[in-house]
């Protein structure tokens, strides 16, 4: 155990200089007080990276290609865009453990929210329909996915989660056949997403979903 001579204390672990008045600890190491708990980064450290090396080359990618052909728009703009948000998104989910499903959803409406009166007030393009709020329900979408795996999700946020991905489904499909876009490309995309998704919870996690569904609705 270490010692510290000033103080006149003794401490458990591995600290070199007393906590208490920063003087040199006499003695020998101990294991530490209290367990490491290793963060989530820490935990899946291979996933996340091969997670932020595929983001920025997909980012990068795009925006070669986009500079290849200038004629085609400045679509690679919103990729980096809806890249941002993914990991602001995660980012944020992840210190917001408690309630993940609930955060993301807030996040899409405001971004919606914000995208569309920007829209509006800049002589209404479009782009809000067309490009923002798709891209943003798939983003969200993928990072539910991938924050249900990697916090271990508890089984009563399955049914919200349930909800989302169909919510995040019908929103670009409403706007797909009412008309309201016209580049159908990440409409399309965010449909396929939330079939994709419903169908992997389903299979995967169905007994959850049907409990829940059971303990809500009282069925």
């Amino acid at each position: 155990m270490k010692y510290c001579e000033k103080c006149k204390v003794s401490i458990r672990g591995k600290d070199t200089n007393c906590p208490l008045c920063q003087n040199r600890l006499s003695g020998t190491d101990e294991e530490e007080l209290y367990p490491f708990v290793p963060t989530i980064y820490r935990q899946y450290e291979l996933f996340f990276k091969l997670l932020i090396f595929s983001t920025i080359t997909i980012g990068v990618l795009c925006v070669a290609v986009n500079l290849i052909l200038p004629d085609s728009g400045y679509w690679s703009l919103f990729v980096v865009v809806g890249i941002a948000c993914f990991w602001i998104s995660l980012i944020y989910a992840l210190q917001k453990k408690g309630n993940i499903p609930n955060n993301i959803t807030a996040q899409v409406f405001i971004l919606s929210l914000l995208s569309i009166g920007w829209d509006w007030i800049t002589d209404w393009r479009g782009w809000s329909l067309n490009y923002v709020i798709p891209i943003g329900c798939s983003v969200a979408m993928i990072s539910l996915a991938i924050i249900a795996k990697v916090t271990k999700m508890p089984a009563e946020d399955y049914i919200v989660y349930f909800i989302i991905d169909i919510l995040f489904g019908i929103v670009p499909l409403i706007l797909y056949l009412t008309g309201q876009v016209g580049f159908i490309i990440p409409s399309v995309i965010c449909i396929s997403l939330s079939v994709l998704s419903l169908t992997a919870l389903i299979l995967f996690e169905g007994k959850n979903v049907l409990r829940e569904m059971a303990k809500n609705f009282h069925v």
